[in-house]
C-alpha cells in the first residue's frame, strides 16, 4: 500500500459519521454497492434529507457480525474460513 493510500485510510479511520463515498472507500466497495445495500437495509445507516450517512462504529460492528456469519456459513458447508 502506497503511503497515500495509507495517510487517506487513517483519515477515513478517524472519522465518526461517514458520507457514502467515504464508506465505500473505507469497505473498498463500489459507491453503487453501499447505496443498494443501505436501501435494502443491509447496512446500518440513516438517511438524512438526500444524503445518507453511516456512523463508523455501527459499520464496525456490523463488519464484524456479518464476520461471524461468514465463518460460520464456511465451517458450514464443509469450506476454510481464512
Amino acid at each position: 500500500m502506497g503511503k497515500r493510500t495509507q495517510e487517506r485510510d487513517k483519515e477515513l479511520s478517524s472519522l465518526e459519521v461517514m458520507s457514502v463515498r467515504e464508506l465505500a472507500e473505507y469497505l473498498r466497495i463500489s459507491v453503487h454497492t453501499v447505496y443498494r445495500l443501505a436501501e435494502q437495509g443491509r447496512l446500518p445507516g440513516r438517511k438524512v434529507g438526500k444524503h445518507w450517512r453511516f456512523h463508523r462504529d455501527a459499520i464496525v460492528a456490523w463488519l464484524a457480525t456479518h464476520r461471524e456469519e461468514d465463518a460460520l456459513y464456511s465451517v458450514a458447508s464443509g469450506g476454510r474460513f481464512e
